[in-house]
């Protein structure tokens, strides 16, 4: 993803962004626990979440690249 040094909102994006994928880790690794204790209710609970995690990541480049396009677009030029 691109993003502009100093720009409080490419920040914002970008913290939300990098939480949301240590999150996605944490439960890809909370569900092969789950699934060598043979617990389906907790893999079925994590697989709902990842999922969850998974379309809040898509929503969040989805929304870097608008802001980026509409707040930065000099930079997408300079880019090519």
């Amino acid at each position: 993803m691109n993003f502009v040094d100093k720009c409080s909102e490419c920040e914002r994006i970008s913290g939300e962004y990098e939480a949301a994928t240590m999150n996605w880790f944490r439960l890809q690794s909370q569900l092969t626990i789950t699934e060598y204790s043979l617990d389906e209710e907790a893999s079925d609970r994590i697989v709902a979440e990842l999922s969850e995690m998974a379309r809040r990541r898509q929503d969040l480049r989805t929304s870097a690249q608008k802001h980026f396009e509409d707040t930065h677009p000099k930079s997408i030029s300079a880019r090519s």
